[in-house]
Formats: structure tokens, C-alpha cells, sequence
């Protein structure tokens, strides 16, 4: 399955920076704007968004209930348990709490196949995508700083001689941690 497309787009860059960051003068602005959404992607611990089938598999483990990754659970499409397909019957049966993931499915191998995601994307998220990738644009190759005679030029930093780059910086973590998997009430 391809990656999904990244929380925000060149043209959304190109409006909040009233036209200091484009395609035509950050040519790997794209490329930003989608390392962006895998970092959050990887701290939230699952896709976000858009709606989405996922599979879940598990195998050999106990028989204890099955969490599935995710928040805005949606549907749950089909489930197999032990080597048998659950028909429409059992299909109405399955409870799951759609904020969470945790399920009443039990069974040692588990292959769930459901939908999940938010629509739209969250204008925080959004946000915090452009932040990220616009902050990594603000420091070519990692320099902190460059001079050439009497003119010098001061990137962005994240800390004393650290250049910025796609990363989260606490703050923008705790913006995340709503939307983070396996966090605790």
C-alpha cells in the first residue's frame, strides 16, 4: 500500500508564507512537506489521516482481545480468527471503542481489516506539518550559519549550533499527543 499523502500541500505552504516558500524557489518542498507528515505520523503511531482501510495481523500470541492501532475507528470490514472468516452475523457483534482501538475480538491469529482516519485532516496537524517542513526549508544543508565578507546569514535553529530539520520539537509533541496511540488518559 502507498504512503498516504502528506497532511498539507506546496500550494497551502505557498498561501501561509504569502509566497516566500514555493515549489519554484524550494524545489524539495514536497519532499519536505512529506518527511513532515511520516514524523508525525511516526509519533502519533499510526496514519491520522485520511480515512483509510488498514489490516491488522496478528499471530501465535495469546487469546486476549485484539487492539487495533488507530483512533476515528470507522467500520470494522472483516475479521479472521483462528483460520475462520467471520460472516455478516459475527461481523454486527464486534464492538470497538473508536477513540482507542481496543476490541471485543479474542483469538490466537487475528487478521482484522478495518477503516479509520480523520476527514479532514485536523487544522492543528495541517499547521504543525507546514511548521516542521518550513522550519527544515529555513536551514539548507544544516548550516547554522553562513558569511561571505561582511554579510551573514543565520538559519533556523532548534537549540545552540543546531541547525532545524524535520524533527518535533517538545511543543509540537504535546500538540500531537491527541491524536498519539497508547498514551495514557
Amino acid at each position: 500500500m502507498a504512503a498516504p499523502e502528506p497532511f498539507a500541500s506546496a500550494q497551502l505552504m505557498e498561501d501561509r508564507s504569502q509566497g516566500a516558500i514555493t515549489t519554484e524557489t524550494h524545489p524539495y518542498l514536497e519532499q519536505e512537506l512529506a518527511a513532515a507528515s511520516r514524523i508525525i505520523r511516526d509519533y502519533c503511531r499510526w496514519h491520522v489521516a485520511p480515512v483509510m482501510p488498514v489490516q491488522h495481523v496478528r499471530r501465535g500470541h495469546g487469546r486476549e482481545s485484539v487492539w487495533l492501532r488507530a483512533m476515528q475507528i470507522k467500520s470494522v470490514d472483516s475479521v479472521t480468527v483462528d483460520g475462520t472468516d467471520w460472516d455478516a452475523e459475527l461481523l454486527d457483534r464486534v464492538r470497538v471503542d473508536p477513540d482507542v482501538g481496543w476490541t471485543n475480538i479474542e483469538g490466537r491469529d487475528v487478521n482484522v481489516t478495518f477503516t479509520a482516519g480523520y476527514d479532514p485532516v485536523p487544522e492543528s496537524i495541517v499547521s504543525l506539518t507546514l511548521q516542521v517542513a518550513a522550519r527544515a526549508l529555513g536551514s539548507p544543508l544544516g548550516f547554522v550559519r553562513e558569511q561571505a565578507g561582511g554579510v551573514a546569514v543565520t538559519h533556523t535553529q532548534i537549540g545552540f549550533n543546531q541547525a532545524g530539520g524535520v524533527l518535533l520539537l517538545p511543543a509540537e509533541e504535546s500538540v500531537l499527543d491527541e491524536y498519539r496511540i497508547g498514551r495514557l488518559p
